[in-house]
Parts: structure tokens; C-alpha cells; sequence
């Protein structure tokens, strides 16, 4: 299956449309070996900086990589960029560049839709997969979350999709994997969507998609709290102009220090940058 892959951090993200993703799904669906399919935001992709055996399941046992948010799309975008010719200018040009495209990234969005044209959340992707589950009549099943939620989630999305069957849940106990995996075979799911939280999600998934009988396996974080309304997302434009972390960050304080993975994925893109202009340099001398 041909793929268009860009990296950040060493971390292959495809760059697809949502369009293109559902119909990568439906290609996945049809093959023999199950498949895990991940959702990288700029904390998953630092977590993978220092866990040789998560960044491993990203890029070589995952079949479709989705952009989950539009730290994801700068990256990208950033590192597509030309470095200067002149020597003397390429580090203060760079350093500018990187500056003002994290100012404008507010402002101006749609300009960072290249080379992922597309930013594809969990919370949002979700509802596609809900969709292409009810229209081509594949059962799914909810796995994660607290006590409850995956429940409401599940509610949540058969009283909007029409047709969809959702055939089981089980709340995100992994010390109960075993009764996890039965109830999932008893369910007789195609699809399994599973809300851990990374890397425990992908590493669960590696480990039990097989023995499910599902044909693919989602990662897909905290998605299920948004989708059963237990905890409100930012208002449209917040979500339009990557600004959704501010609004649960001022919803859930303690997640600061998980938020400051943000700035410093932008530093290590930057250290990126310079990275790949020095190697530009010495390969023509």
C-alpha cells in the first residue's frame, strides 16, 4: 500500500485528507492482518522521542499515522521550507521564520495545509468512523475511558448515527485485559476503538489487536471524554485556529505539565531545521 509520508522527530505521519483516511479504512478493512492505526498530536510525538518501542509501533507496525493537531500541520510545514543559500543569513532567517509562523499559525491556519493537507483530531475523526462503520454495516466496540464513559460515547453515537452498532464497551481497565479481549470476541466488533491514552494504547493494541478478531484497532486518547459530553471542547474558531489545548488547559489545569510539551516540541522542530540546513551545507561542500 503506497503511502505519503512526512516525517517530524523521526515520526511518520501520512498525510491524507479526511476523505482519503476513511477510504484508506475501507482498504484496511479487506486485508487478511489486522491493522493499528494511531493519532499523533505534538505530545505523542515527543513521548516517542524517548520510547525507542512506541516510536517503533508508529512507524513501522501502524498502517495509517492521522494528524491530531495543527502543531502537527506547523511541524510539517516548517521543515518543508528552503533553507536559505547564504551562510551568514541561515540561522537568523530560519530563527525568524520559525518565530513568525508560530505567531501567525492563529491567524492564518489554512496556510499550513501543506505538506498534510488536512489536521484529523480523534474527538472529530471518531464520527467519520462511526459513519463508514454504520454505512458498511461493521460492528464496533469501545475500550477505555473511566467507568462509564465508554458507555455514553457509545449512546452518544447511535442516537446520531443512524444504523450504527456499537456491540460492546469496557471501561480502560488493563489489569483486565483477558476479560477485555472475550467481551470483544463475544461482541463480534469489526472495528475496536480504544481510549488509553499513549503510548498504552498502541503498546495494548500491538499486543491484543489479533487476539480481538478485529480488523483494525484505533488509538484514540481522551476522545471518548469529549465524545460522551463528560468534558466540553473549545468553541469552533478555538478548534479552527489551533487553539483547542488553551481551552482545556484552562478546563484542566493539571494538565500543564503535559501542555508543556508543546513548547518544547517547537524548540526540537527548530533544532530540527537547523539540523537538516547543516546537513544541507556539508553535502555540498
Amino acid at each position: 500500500m503506497n503511502r505519503n509520508i512526512v516525517k517530524i522527530l523521526n515520526v511518520k505521519i501520512d498525510a491524507l485528507t479526511g476523505k482519503e483516511a476513511i477510504e484508506r479504512l475501507g482498504t484496511l478493512m479487506e486485508q487478511k492482518e489486522p491493522s493499528i492505526l494511531t493519532t499523533p498530536n505534538t505530545e505523542f510525538i515527543m513521548r516517542a522521542q524517548n520510547d525507542p518501542d512506541f516510536l517503533d509501533i508508529i512507524n513501522n507496525k501502524s498502517k495509517m499515522n492521522l494528524a491530531d493537531s495543527f502543531g502537527v500541520l506547523w511541524a510539517a510545514r516548517f521543515l518543508s521550507w528552503k533553507n536559505p543559500k547564504n551562510k551568514l543569513w541561515r540561522g537568523i532567517v530560519i530563527f525568524f521564520e520559525w518565530f513568525f509562523s508560530l505567531i501567525f499559525l492563529p491567524i492564518f491556519p489554512h496556510l499550513y495545509k501543506n505538506p498534510i493537507p488536512e489536521k484529523l483530531s480523534g474527538s472529530d475523526f471518531i464520527w467519520e468512523i462511526g459513519r463508514f462503520a454504520a454505512k458498511n454495516h461493521y460492528k464496533m466496540f469501545l475500550f477505555g475511558g473511566a467507568p462509564t464513559v465508554a458507555e455514553k460515547a457509545a449512546l452518544k453515537m447511535q442516537t446520531d448515527i443512524y444504523d450504527l452498532r456499537v456491540t460492546g464497551v469496557y471501561p480502560g481497565v488493563v489489569a483486565e485485559t483477558e476479560k477485555v479481549v472475550e467481551a470483544i470476541n463475544k461482541s463480534h466488533a469489526n472495528i475496536l476503538l480504544v481510549a488509553l491514552g499513549a503510548p498504552l494504547q498502541e503498546k495494548w493494541l500491538l499486543t491484543n489487536l489479533k487476539k480481538t478478531n478485529c480488523k483494525v484497532g484505533i488509538g484514540l486518547g481522551g476522545t471518548f471524554d469529549f465524545t460522551a459530553e463528560v468534558i466540553p471542547r473549545a468553541p469552533k474558531f478555538m478548534q479552527k485556529i489551533g487553539l483547542e489545548w488553551f481551552f482545556r488547559l484552562l478546563h484542566q489545569p493539571s494538565r500543564l505539565y503535559r501542555q508543556l510539551a508543546i513548547p518544547r516540541f517547537a524548540w526540537k522542530v527548530l533544532m530540527e531545521r537547523y539540523g537538516i540546513a547543516r546537513k544541507s551545507r556539508d553535502s555540498s561542500k
